[in-house]
């Protein structure tokens, strides 16, 4: 069945919320994160992208992991990739409900 443009739409529109949502958490995160030498960087940076691996791992499965994983870098970069700090704020409540959520957890 072929997606009609709004099909798109919403599907590009899911996939930039939901991005904008994991980068103001990970930029809420970072303080917590935080290190000093590039290697521990690197190392915090691989942590996050195995843990995303781990999440998409038992989600998805592996093979729809590993074919995802492949394509991203392609998808990614035909868009850009740079939040405005509009964005940023509009994911905000988002971000506060996570939290919201996190707290009921302890």
């Amino acid at each position: 069945m072929a997606r009609t443009d709004q099909q798109r739409n919403a599907e590009s529109g899911r996939i930039e919320q939901t991005a904008l949502v994991v980068y103001c958490l990970l930029e809420e995160m970072r303080p917590l994160l935080a290190v000093q030498d590039n290697a521990e960087k690197d190392d915090a940076h691989l942590g996050i992208l195995m843990g995303l691996t781990m999440f998409l791992d038992e989600q998805i499965g592996p093979f729809r992991t590993e074919r995802l994983m492949a394509a991203a870098p392609s998808i990614i970069l035909q868009a850009d990739a740079h939040v405005t700090p509009e964005q940023r704020a509009s994911a905000l409540s988002t971000l506060r409900r996570i939290g919201d959520h996190l707290v009921t957890l302890g």
